[in-house]
């Protein structure tokens, strides 16, 4: 057994022990976390430094020039690993159009894993030596030590091939864009993924609500109407439906957390959540289960139950998009339908973002500036609205709207949930988020079957999880 895996089933045992004295059981999900340490040097002629010489520098060195040549890189092949299973023709082809137009002769060849997760096992399970990989970011860094990465910060800042002077000072996401030479960066975002409500606007209509809502009693009103209706139409199969599903996902569950005021910040060594935006949250959810207007289906997707009006509406992520807007098409209401940002206090929204980043494996110094010529050629706006096509997400440089017009308007769903103005956040780029999100999860996921009185022991499980998880790395 990996000594990952065992670590993970060592906590998990601790934890649901721990938990079964104070309530029904609760295993929360816990893992190995390691932070990164990395050089931060731009690639020269001299061999690449083993694993046990590199060190996180202290200081931001002075930024060299990157010299390329024909002689350098012609005829060089790199491989790049992305999450694009399902679009993978696509993405062949923008990388086809840069073998066939980079002046420096870089061939590089695509190799997809099964979608994010998929790649986050790949990873996990050592199985990727891709010279430059695309997965979220988050992954990316929890990849570490198996998977060892570049600092990228002075591949950033150069001034002919860097990627500064891409990301828009004006956009939704300006105050994210990444400070180069403030802190160390391994992973860079090329697009952005978040958690949204879907709404069912011909439904709503059809139940005499106009608009959207714009707060979270008028989604409980419209979710009590939608399940009134389902009650006494014909079909005995949608009785108990018709309000909003809940998809249970770590994206959803940071999303609630958010929407209630809390924040990602980690206060001492460890993340631990604050207690009055996750109980408030917890009591929010729990209160609408037990009424119905909040349910959990069956299936593991909502797209049947939204196209079908189970649900008026549903938790997704920008993810989504493209298979609920299939369904649509395909279904037998063919409803007008939109995106919504989480609904806070005082009119106020909030959203939720995930990075989708990119990071260039240790290597030899011709190929690891190969893979750094390819990932900024990705960051340029036109390949940026080319990739919004195959990823749905939101360009991490700028205004979507902007960045990706003409798919801004084929599709006015994708960027609706910007449009009140949300507080958005970003999720914390560290090596131990991707577990923490897991744990958010099953936070989340066990309101439901737990008595309100024991809602304080989610809190505690939570910190002791996380706790033990930082001590658990090397």
């Amino acid at each position: 057994m990996k000594r990952k895996q065992l670590q993970i089933l060592i906590s998990a045992l601790i934890l649901g022990q721990l938990f079964l004295t104070g309530c029904s059981a609760f295993v929360p999900v816990g893992s190995e976390t390691i932070e990164p340490t990395f050089t931060n040097s731009i690639p020269t002629s001299s061999p690449t430094p083993e694993p046990e010489e590199i060190i996180l520098p202290t200081a931001t060195p002075t930024v060299p020039k990157i010299e390329i040549t024909d002689k350098l890189l012609k005829g060089l092949s790199i491989t790049v690993r992305h999450p694009f299973f399902d679009s993978s023709e696509q993405f062949n082809q923008m990388i086809r159009d840069f073998n066939l137009d980079n002046l420096w002769g870089i061939h590089v060849v695509g190799v997809p894993s099964g979608g994010t997760v998929g790649l986050a096992d790949d990873l996990n399970d050592g199985l990727v030596d891709d010279d430059l990989v695309i997965g979220m970011g988050t992954d990316l860094l929890a990849a570490y030590p198996d998977t060892q990465f570049l600092a990228l910060d002075n591949y950033a800042r150069d001034e002919k091939f860097g990627v500064t002077g891409y990301f828009e000072t004006n956009s939704p996401f300006s105050g994210f864009t990444p400070q180069f030479g403030e802190s160390v960066h391994y992973t860079i975002p090329i697009a952005y993924n978040a958690g949204i409500l879907l709404y069912n606007q011909t439904w709503a209509e059809d139940l005499g609500y106009s608009g959207t809502t714009a707060n979270r009693e008028s989604i409980l009103t419209l979710a009590q109407a939608a399940m009134d209706a389902n009650n006494v139409d014909a079909n005995y199969y949608n009785n108990g439906t018709g309000g909003v599903w809940l998809s249970q996902s770590p994206l959803a569950a940071q999303s609630w957390y958010s929407s209630y005021g809390g924040d990602f910040q980690t206060q001492g060594d460890y993340f631990v959540p604050q207690p009055e935006p996750l109980m408030a949250s917890f009591y929010f959810l729990k209160s609408g289960f037990v009424e119905n207007q909040l349910w959990i289906g069956v299936e593991p997707t909502s797209y049947r139950y939204f196209s079908d009006r189970y649900a008026v509406i549903t938790e997704g992520a920008l993810s989504d998009l493209s298979y609920q807007a299939a369904y649509q098409e395909s279904g037998n209401f063919q409803d007008a339908w939109t995106t919504l940002s989480y609904p806070g206090l005082n009119g106020d929204s909030y959203l939720v973002l995930e990075p989708l980043s990119f990071a260039i494996q240790r290597s030899d110094p011709d190929s690891e500036l190969a893979a750094w010529i390819f990932a900024s050629w990705l960051m340029e706006p036109a390949q940026q609205a080319r990739l919004a096509e195959i990823h749905n997400l939101w360009p991490a440089i700028g205004d979507p709207t902007q960045i990706a017009p003409d798919y801004a308007s084929e599709h006015p769903y994708w960027t609706a949930a910007l449009e009140s103005d949300p507080i958005i956040t970003v999720v914390p780029q560290t090596s131990d988020w991707a577990q923490v999100r897991l744990v958010f999860q099953d936070a989340y996921q066990r309101i439901f079957n737990l008595d309100e009185e024991y809602f304080l022991n989610i809190l505690d499980v939570f910190e002791q999880t996380t706790q033990i998880n930082q001590e658990q790395r090397p």
